[in-house]
């Protein structure tokens, strides 16, 4: 158990982990239902389905992230595989969360018909700005951004590069494998402490997005 004023432990971690994932994996399940049953509407249910889409990317996003987070935690001798995966998660919650809420916003200004006023558009504008300002600092660092790109082309989407081959898979196991094993090392990870950064604010825009839908 971890002492009070201190970070959890790695084993507070799991533990939690254990008792969000699956409430968060329900949610993702609700979430691919509600896209399926509007993937046939027409246009005229544009803002409908962006709706849903937006709701389900931002539930797979957090439950990818949760998952690998556990794995983290549970494990930091394997982080040589779950940091990557986490860093290829972690490029999603920025550029993929900021793409889904942008479609919702351009759909929601321009339907027409009877979903005219399915969305709240100035709330939905406020969950969009409270979340960007949670992340900016993120979204602003160039130099991260461009090391979670160089991770996802070179490490973890494609082991193997056009461009050379598999000198960065195996750099990326070098560095990891000179990192302590200690159970505390994954809380010096700025990939994972950013993770549990965006997780919160993941978990806000969520919350946010459930009271705009007006109809």
């Amino acid at each position: 158990m971890s002492i009070p004023g201190q970070p959890p432990t790695n084993a507070d971690s799991v533990s939690g982990f254990d008792r969000t994932i699956p409430l968060a994996v329900e949610a993702l399940e609700h979430r691919a239902r509600e896209v399926e049953s509007v993937a046939g509407a027409g246009e005229e249910a544009a803002v409908v389905k962006a709706y849903a889409a937006a709701r389900f990317f931002i539930v797979q996003v957090d439950v990818d992230m949760r998952v690998l987070l556990r794995a983290m935690a549970a494990d930091p001798t394997a982080r040589v595989t779950t940091e990557k995966l986490l860093a290829l998660v972690l490029r999603e919650s920025i550029e993929g969360v900021y793409r889904v809420l942008g479609d919702l916003q351009r759909t929601a200004r321009t339907q027409t018909g009877r979903f005219a006023n399915f969305i709240d558009l100035d709330g939905l504008t406020t969950a969009q700005n409270a979340y960007k300002a949670s992340v900016r600092d993120i979204a602003d660092d160039r130099p991260f951004k461009e090391t979670l790109v160089k991770i996802r082309n070179e490490v973890a989407a494609h082991m193997f590069s056009d461009d050379v081959g598999v000198e960065s898979a195996a750099a990326w196991v070098v560095s990891r494998s000179v990192m302590p094993k200690t159970d505390d090392a994954m809380f010096k990870s700025l990939i994972y402490s950013r993770s549990i950064q965006v997780l919160r604010a993941l978990h806000t825009l969520d919350e946010a997005l459930a009271t705009i839908r007006r109809m």
